[in-house]
C-alpha cells in the first residue's frame, strides 16, 4: 500500500507541476500544443485536474477492495496506465519548466521521453 500512496502522491504532484506551469507558460506567451487545454480557462483546466485525480484515486482504492476473479488483473492495468501516465507527465511538466527558466526546447526532452516511455 505504501507503493501505490507514493504513486498517487506522485501523480498529484506532476499534475499540479503541470497545470502551473502551463497556466505559467500561456501567461507569458507560450503556445499549447494540446488543443483541448488550449481551449480551456485556468479554472475549467484546474477543475480537469481535479475531477482526473479523484477519478483515479477512487479508481485504484476502490479496485484494490473488489471481491471478483479479475479484481487483481484490474487494479494491476489501472496501476500500470498510472504509473505510465505519471512517467510520461512529469516529463512534460520537467519540460514546460526548462522552458519557463529561459531554455530552449532542445532535443534532449524528445530523447528524454523516448527513454521513460521505453521504460514503461
Amino acid at each position: 500500500m505504501k507503493k501505490i500512496k507514493l504513486l498517487l502522491t506522485t501523480f498529484a504532484i506532476v499534475n499540479l507541476t503541470d497545470y502551473l506551469t502551463t497556466v505559467k507558460g500561456i501567461e507569458m506567451g507560450f503556445r499549447e500544443l494540446n488543443e483541448f487545454v488550449a481551449s480551456l480557462t485556468p479554472a475549467s483546466f484546474l477543475l480537469l485536474k481535479v475531477a482526473i485525480l479523484a477519478t483515479i484515486f477512487a479508481l485504484v482504492l476502490s479496485t484494490r477492495k473488489l471481491n471478483f476473479p479479475l479484481n487483481k488483473g484490474v487494479h494491476l492495468g489501472i496501476v500500470v496506465g498510472l504509473t505510465a501516465s505519471t512517467a510520461v507527465l512529469g516529463v512534460c511538466s520537467f519540460h514546460n519548466l526548462l522552458l519557463l527558466l529561459g531554455f530552449k526546447e532542445i532535443e534532449v526532452i524528445v530523447k528524454l521521453m523516448s527513454g521513460v516511455l521505453a521504460l514503461v
